[in-house]
């Protein structure tokens, strides 16, 4: 078998792994959910709220959203006010292990399931966490930054102490950074605002203004390296190279546009992350009681060479006019000869 049908073969065992359930219709009529999320300011966050919300309805289930903003303390008292008004589930989207901890065995002693999206590792008393492989994306990431500068060069890190999916990614970085000493990496702590990040990135250029003195701008996610995107395009800087992870719209329309640095996102397929946590809610609350302590979901690299499949592959043919991009004119811009590969863990 040649490499291409492997690939085509592991495609389709990754599609049938992720088929939705044949869930029994309406079997939540008159329950219900809720969805806590820590915060909704993008694309990622509404798309796994979207994504759950599709298949609890579809069950009958009312669906109470409440928002954190960005605050964890505030994300947990909202836990806690959705299991004193006697939900029947409750799908948590990001936060700290740790932190969700007490909130999550509360949840228990009351007897509603909980299962987290996008935490990276399991809170114990939750039934699983469901999200992309942070591990595996950080390393896909950090390598095409990597590439695009032939390994060398000082890279400026962007990222939101404290935040676990991005500290994670931050030490896949870290690791790899090991292998290839011309790359120098300088910290830049930030908070969850791309205008911030715009500002920083505004006084780092100012304090070096030569060619070649930043060679990259990594990116913990699209949303928030959005603001050192404009601010090297403002200062017609375009040499240095930015990537980052979510394949969210605006990672999409800095991809894709004229001359862009942003050289490479990570794409993950979101809407899955919030239908895969609402399915196995369900079967929960029909009684089971055995899940994996992960769920993952799809990934794919979306580069100027493959961007035209990425998007569509991840927002549909409507997208360039969600985008207001024309499709021909990135084919022009970007020749579209790049390989687009669907990638997801592999377990035993």
């Amino acid at each position: 078998m040649n490499l291409l049908k492997i690939l085509s073969a592991t495609a389709l065992s990754v599609a049938v792994a992720l088929t939705p359930m044949a869930a029994t219709a309406q079997s939540l009529t008159g329950k219900k959910i809720g969805i806590a999320a820590r915060e909704i300011t993008n694309d990622y966050n509404r798309d796994i709220i979207a994504g759950a919300t599709k298949v609890l309805e579809a069950q009958g289930a009312q669906v109470v959203v409440t928002d954190g903003g960005t605050d964890p303390r505030k994300h947990n008292e909202n836990i806690e006010s959705l299991i004193n008004s006697g939900v029947a589930g409750i799908i948590v989207q990001l936060g700290d292990a740790q932190q969700l901890l007490p909130v999550v065995a509360k949840a228990n002693a009351a007897g509603i399931p909980v299962i987290t999206t996008s935490v990276g590792s399991k809170t114990e008393g939750a039934l699983s966490d469901v999200g992309g492989d942070e591990a595996m994306m950080g390393e896909m990431m950090t390598r095409a930054l990597l590439s695009s500068i032939d390994y060398k060069g000082d890279v400026y890190v962007f990222w939101v102490p404290g935040a676990p999916l991005l500290e994670t990614r931050k030490r896949i970085l870290e690791a790899m950074v090991k292998d290839y000493p011309k790359v120098i990496l300088h910290e830049v702590p930030t908070e969850h605002s791309a205008a911030k990040v715009q500002a920083q990135m505004e006084d780092l250029l100012t304090a070096n203004p030569e060619p070649g003195s930043i060679s990259a701008v990594w990116g913990a996610y699209d949303l928030l390296v959005s603001g050192a995107v404009e601010a090297i395009r403002r200062n017609n800087r375009n040499e240095i190279k930015v990537a980052s992870i979510d394949g969210d719209r605006v990672g999409f329309q800095m991809l894709l546009d004229e001359n862009s640095p942003f050289v490479a996102t990570v794409v993950q397929d979101v809407p899955r992350i919030g239908s895969l946590a609402a399915e196995t809610l369900i079967k929960a609350i029909d009684g089971q009681k055995t899940f994996p302590s992960t769920i993952f979901t799809n990934a794919w690299l979306a580069t100027h060479a493959n961007g035209v499949a990425a998007a569509e592959k991840r927002w549909g043919d409507k997208v360039w006019e969600e985008l207001s991009i024309s499709r021909a004119d990135v084919e022009k811009r970007w020749p579209q000869d790049g390989e687009l590969l669907i990638t997801h863990p592999i377990l035993p």
